[in-house]
């Protein structure tokens, strides 16, 4: 595992889609909430939201909303792709 000073260090993009994956078990969904991924890496909240904007944009997460039994949302659920995206 890479040090997370070093990850850090990296573009945001990837350290956020690698440490997402590497601490909520991949590919089949994971839904931390913002304030937590913030809280866990060191970050703002801000700076979360936007990284996980690119990643979507980029087809490299999808954000899948999750309800709870009264109709009010809980934290999103994020599927990060592992295959490249055919345009």
């Amino acid at each position: 595992m890479t040090p997370a000073w070093v990850v850090k260090r990296a573009f945001k993009d990837v350290w956020l889609y690698d440490w997402l994956r590497a601490r909520y078990g991949g590919l089949d969904g994971i839904w931390p909430g913002i304030d937590t991924i913030a809280a866990e890496f060191g970050i703002s909240r801000s700076t979360v939201e936007r990284t996980i904007r690119r990643l979507v944009a980029a087809k490299c997460m999808e954000i899948v909303p999750r309800y709870r039994d009264d109709g009010s949302q809980t934290t999103n659920q994020y599927v990060t792709k592992f295959d490249e995206p055919r345009d």
